[in-house]
Order: C-alpha cells, then structure tokens, then sequence
C-alpha cells in the first residue's frame, strides 16, 4: 500500500479527463496488437516445450452521484470535470463507467503514483484493449465483486485483460468478463495480490475462452485469495515459475484446471474448492521452462470434487493430456503433501502420481537436465469417497474399472540411490482409500495394490510464512 507517502490530490477520472491519454494509448496499442490471444514471452505456460498465454464481496466507498461536466481546478492546476460528490477517503482516484471506459479507466492508471488507490465505480466498463499496470504499490479497487464489471467481449488490441508489470499491485473486489487471452497476468513481479476478484467466460467448455484466469508468472510473494475463475481453457488458477505463494479460500470450476501450481517452489494451497473442471488441483514440474525443479506444495482442507468435465484444452499442451475426471494430479514434481483434503466423486481417480512420460500423451522432454520422476510426495490424513468409478482412457485401459483412489504409475529413477526412503511416494492414514501401482514403465507388468511399500511418513511441510 501507500505507507507513508505525502497526501497528493484526489481525482476523479472520466473519458473528458483522461481522453488524451487514452487516445495515445490507443494509436499505440493499435500499432503492436494483432489477433493474439496471449503474450508469447518465454513465460510458464502448460504448452510442453514452449511458451505462451496461450469469496467475499468487499466494498470501496460509494459511487458518487450527479453527472455535472463543469470543469473545476485541481491542485496541480489542471482541469477535471466535477461530479458533485467526494471521491472515497481511501481513494487517490475515483472511476466510473462513461463513453469511453478505455481512456478513463487507463488514464487514471497511467496517472497514478506509486502507492496509489484507484477506485471503480460500480457498473459496467467496456473495454476493448488490454489494461496496464506498472506502478508500484498500486491497488485497482472496485465496489465489490459482482458489483464492478470489465467487459471485454469487444477486446480487439492487447493480449490480455490486465497486464500487471508493477510489483506490490493489488486487485481487488471486482469480475473480468470474456477476455480472449489472460484475465489478469503478472509477469516476473513481487508482491502480487488477487483478492475478491472473479474471471469469467460464459461458453461451455469453449476453446475460444481466454488460457488461464490468474496467470502470474516468475514471481516471488503471489497471494490469491476469496476469488472465482469460471471457464478457462487450461487453468483457472495458476502460478508457475514463482516462489513464496498463497492459494487460498477460492472457488474453481467448468475449467480444464481448476488449480494449476507449476514449475513454483514454497506454495500453500488451503481451503478451496473446485469442481465441475477436468481436473481439480493440478502440481506440474514441465521441461524446457526457465525456471526448473518445481517442488514442495502443501494442499490441505480443500475440497475436490466431481471434477469429471471434458478437456477442451489446446492440443499439444500438458493440460490437454489430463484425462476427465482427476482429483489431484502431481506430474514430475517432488515433496509435495497433501493432508486433510475432501477429494470425491472425481470419476477417474481422487490422486494421480505420475511421471514425465510420453506414454501418457506428452510431448518428448527433450532436456537433458530434467528430472521426469515424481519423488518424495506425501499423502496423508485425506478423505475419499466414490473416486474412480468411471476412469477415462487411457487410465481406464491402465488401472481397470473401477480405478483406484490414489494411482501410481512405478516409475523410479534408475541413477538414484536404492531404496533411499526420502524418494519413497508416502501414504498414510486415508482411511478406507485404495491404491494400485500400475507399473507403468514397466510395461503393466507387475501391477500392485500393495500398500505396505508405500505405508510410510515424510516430514509434514511448513506453513508459508505469511499463513
């Protein structure tokens, strides 16, 4: 936030106010954008190989009323048009819906100041550009959740609904419609914090719908929380490439992914639910990204449930390969846990540990230096219910019908130490859960529910540090 700065002038922001600024920001945008449905710098993305972009309501002051254009003078001696009421204590600047959403709306944050509040108004704003942020310390605040409304079913310039490249950015209390790249991205920032923010796409299971919902990537310190991604084409939620993350009290559903933590090391993923995506929670490590060696995410008091929906996700892409109906899945990542999760009626299996392998629809790895072996992961304390009961192909061809609650491809590092416990993938203490090694790399040739090989204890995962 804005710490100790020195109070400035209060601004109201209209398409009057801000016209010049945004007719500028228009010619520009109109000079680079083209019918790209996401930014494609060598940022995390599920395509294997490449990159691409492809809840409590909160209040913030009220809306002011009247709809004088009298111009008045600010401070700093320019001319604003009055709207006969004051902007929000809290607010540096004030924005409401107008003829030209755009030049209002990209005008105030072009204007703001590091450590500024800028304020929406509630009600619809139509925007066909990608939005921008890079101040630092910045908050964009609307009236509340279902309240404030970007519109961007008109988008034609820009990648992305909001593209965040200032560090400290908050969003806050409002819903992005019908983007067709990215809802909200953040590339290689600190600091950043989703919170009471909904992403929406109205299609079915369309892949004309924007990638991801929230996409930060290559960043340290991502917070996301009490929010709602409905509809996306490979993840809802997703983190890749970053550190030091919270997940927590959000809702995911109709989407391929509804949680995707990729290529992150340190995330806490606590209390959400998804459901009705492909896949409920997803924990990937994928070759040929910058950021390699995704490791140690903690799930824990989530539910995840009848996530059976078909995957519209681009093909070729990681996500496309996931099967309908996954619980959990952990794809060449390492010392993740996940305790005390509620993981039902997900019709192909409630967890999945599997490693980077051709054989199930993955592109070659190509990188010598990747480590495909999921290792070291902790399951334990979990409830289980009605998982499995119609697997998809190809699992329901590997693990028979019906499937088991937590499946294992087998697949070990040949060069690691033998029988080095901490490479041991742990279950403990859920309940009445089944289990099959489906021998995956050894041809399923020695199939095994087994579970005594597997009946073992890691040390439990800390807290991130701001839980």
């Amino acid at each position: 936030m804005s710490g100790m700065k020195s109070p400035g002038p209060r601004r109201f922001f209209s398409s009057v106010r801000a016209g010049a600024t945004g007719l500028a920001l228009s010619l520009s945008l109109g000079a680079c954008g083209g019918d790209d449905k996401g930014d494609t710098d060598a940022t995390g993305d599920s395509t294997v190989g490449t990159q691409g972009s492809d809840g409590t309501d909160g209040t913030a002051g009220t809306e002011p009323t009247g709809t004088d254009t009298d111009a008045s003078t600010d401070t700093d001696g320019s001319t604003a048009p009055t709207t006969g009421a004051e902007i929000p204590a809290d607010c540096d600047a004030f924005v409401s819906p107008s003829d030209d959403d755009v030049a209002a709306l990209q005008g105030a944050l072009l204007d703001a100041a590091d450590g500024d509040v800028v304020c929406m108004a509630e009600g619809t704003f139509s925007l066909n550009t990608e939005i921008s942020i890079s101040a630092n310390n910045l908050t964009l605040r609307g009236a509340g959740r279902d309240l404030t409304i970007l519109d961007f079913s008109d988008q034609d310039l820009g990648a992305n609904g909001i593209k965040i490249s200032g560090d400290g950015v908050t969003v806050q209390s409002f819903t992005v419609k019908e983007t067709p790249g990215d809802g909200i991205r953040g590339d290689d920032v600190a600091d950043i914090t989703f919170d009471d923010i909904s992403v929406e796409w109205a299609a079915k299971e369309s892949m004309d719908s924007g990638a991801y919902g929230f996409y930060p990537v290559g960043s340290t310190g991502v917070v996301i929380r009490n929010s709602r991604v409905i509809g996306a084409r490979d993840a809802g939620i997703y983190v890749g490439q970053s550190t030091n993350i919270l997940v927590e009290d959000n809702e995911a559903y109709d989407n391929v992914a509804g949680i995707e933590i990729e290529n992150s090391t340190g995330a806490t993923v606590r209390r959400n639910h998804t459901y009705n995506n492909t896949a409920g929670i997803l924990i990937f490590n994928l070759p040929g990204l910058p950021v390699q060696d995704g490791k140690r995410t903690l799930c824990y008091e989530n539910i995840v449930e009848n996530n059976n929906g078909n995957n519209f996700g681009i093909p070729g892409t990681a996500v496309a390969a996931v099967p309908p109906g996954v619980g959990f899945m952990i794809l060449a990542a390492d010392e993740n846990e996940l305790r005390d999760n509620i993981i039902r009626g997900n019709r192909t299996t409630g967890v999945i540990i599997v490693s980077y392998n051709e054989a199930i629809g993955l592109e070659p790895a190509d990188d010598p230096n990747f480590d495909q072996y999921a290792e070291g992961n902790y399951v334990h304390d979990n409830s289980f219910e009605d998982n499995g009961m119609m697997p998809a192909s190809p699992v329901d061809g590997v693990a028979g019908v019906p499937a088991a609650d937590v499946l294992f491809d087998g697949c070990l590092d040949p060069d690691a130490m033998a029988m080095d416990p901490a490479l041991v993938n742990c279950l403990w203490q859920n309940g009445d859960a089944d289990y099959l090694n489906f021998d995956l790399c050894g041809g399923l040739a020695n199939k095994s529910t087994d579970l005594e090989p597997v009946t073992c204890q890691h040390q439990t995962l800390p807290e991130l540090p701001a839980g």
